[in-house]
């Protein structure tokens, strides 16, 4: 880069060190410390102040000394990358908000369509799965269980609110297909025989050698009420409330009056 006449302030701001020392510029674009060998680091700039030196060379380079068309096209490229990495910044940021504000409004829609569909269970029999329950204390306590197809028997696990098993139930169904069954636990504690206390406590439907779930206990009824909070819907069954998710089947009007 040849020197540049007129612009030692705009120059002076962005290339001569904080120091006595004098920068120039030589013939081969280098630039020279007088009275030091060290390389010179120039300080960081943005576009605008790129653009503002570029056009300043251009307006005061020396008519008999212009800058040579390979040091023009250089700055050029350099101009262009940083217009393009900060458009490409811009756009991404830009395009990252606006798939925020998608997700977000999707999730609006998919909870309004669920809640909907929630609403006209009112007043139907249904079928949910169980997974937790509140033991009163001092009492047996009966549950309805499912074994998926493929299995003839099972063991109904019961675990307390610090996740210690307190119960193991065998299940037994009549077909290899699967089906349903009752057992009953006592709601002693297996060690001392003693009543546990009351609280809650979670079922769950695993394999004979607890490797997998192979069923669900569950609770039948008819929906007498649906509610919204920021879970989704819940259905209120046997005064207990139900996640949408927990519900597995409605059972067909027609049947029962078949029945």
């Amino acid at each position: 880069m040849s020197s540049v006449n007129g612009t030692s302030g705009l120059f002076d701001d962005y290339i001569n060190q904080p120091s006595t020392r004098k920068v120039t510029m030589s013939k081969e674009g280098t630039d020279v410390i007088e009275g030091d060998t060290k390389a010179f680091k120039a300080p960081e700039m943005g576009k605008d102040q790129f653009l503002t030196l570029l056009v300043a060379q251009l307006k005061y380079q020396d008519p008999l000394n212009p800058a040579q068309d390979t040091e023009f096209v250089a700055q050029l490229a350099q101009f262009s990358q940083l217009e393009f990495t900060q458009n490409s910044t811009a756009a991404i940021s830009s395009l990252s908000s606006n798939m925020q504000a998608f997700m977000e409004l999707q999730s609006v829609q998919a909870q309004s369509i669920t809640n909907a569909s929630a609403t006209p269970l009112i007043g139907k029999e249904v079928r949910v799965m169980e997974t937790s329950f509140t033991h009163a204390g001092m009492t047996e306590r009966e549950f309805n269980i499912y074994l998926s197809e493929g299995y003839k028997q099972g063991t109904v696990i019961i675990k307390n609110a610090d996740e210690e098993i307190v119960a193991e139930l065998d299940v037994d169904v009549e077909s290899i297909k699967g089906g349903e069954a009752t057992v009953t636990w006592n709601g002693r504690d297996p060690k001392t025989g003693d009543f546990l206390l009351g609280g809650k406590y979670t079922v769950e439907v695993m394999s004979v050698d607890g490797s997998k779930k192979v069923g669900y206990a569950y609770q039948d009824g008819k929906v007498t009420g649906v509610s919204f909070n920021s879970g989704g819907a819940a259905l209120t069954i046997n005064d207990i409330q139900y996640g949408l998710g927990y519900l597995v089947n409605i059972k067909d009007p027609s049947t029962e009056d078949k029945a």
